[in-house]
């Protein structure tokens, strides 16, 4: 747990492994006392998660999502899922309570425009290329937590992937912002390959504020 100070809101950060199910206890441990909850989502994607037992079809994963699917498993024995297991159970059990997940991450609209002002089609065309490298490339990590973070460490070897990263991590520690200005608690629950960086945008918000 990775806990920051915004304004006079506590907010605890959760860094999960997105699509293996041994997430969810720690979801299950964390919850609960918080004023507000939030997930490293868009909107559309929580919606689904709630509506997931009603809906057909599989999900649309890109290839880059099946590489780490198949090395993740490899590596833990466990089936990787999608939606993810940890944000299925966050929502789960805000709305049991009766309540709502706050979306940080951006909405559908927002997110296909900032991906294609920020990534060229050049960089698009090299995925399957990077996805076949993935699947041969020589990860030193054991732990699911090490290789999430290996794995978009090697993705985001390209300079736009690497930039929208950035870009999310930006939108969602704002977001963490207007929460906290009318809350006192708050669990986000962020991939643990953008929670380090959601933290640090907001250590430097409150430092700078101090400063003034």
């Amino acid at each position: 747990m990775i806990h920051v100070t915004v304004g006079d809101c506590g907010v605890d950060i959760l860094p999960v492994v997105n699509g293996i199910m041994s997430e969810c206890d720690r979801v299950r441990e964390a919850y609960g006392g918080y004023e507000a909850y939030a997930a490293s989502m868009g909107i559309e994607g929580i919606q689904a998660i709630r509506a997931r037992l009603s809906l057909e079809g599989d999900a649309e994963v890109s290839e880059l999502d099946l590489v780490y699917a198949r090395r993740m498993m490899a590596l833990t024995g466990e089936e990787v899922q999608m939606p993810s297991p940890a944000m299925c159970t966050l929502v789960d059990l805000v709305t049991a309570d009766g309540g709502n997940v706050i979306a940080l991450d951006m909405n559908d609209e927002e997110f296909t425009e900032m991906y294609c002002e920020t990534v060229p089609a050049f960089d698009f065309v090299k995925e399957h290329r990077l996805a076949k490298k993935g699947l041969r490339k020589r990860f030193s990590s054991e732990t699911p937590e090490g290789f999430a973070l290996e794995w978009d460490a090697y993705v985001n070897t390209v300079k736009s992937y690497r930039q929208v990263s950035l870009n999310r991590e930006r939108h969602m520690a704002d977001e963490i912002r207007d929460i906290a200005r009318y809350r006192r608690s708050l669990l986000a629950v962020i991939e643990v390959e953008r929670a380090e960086g959601v933290a640090s945008l907001l250590r430097r918000y409150d430092g700078l504020r101090h400063v003034r």
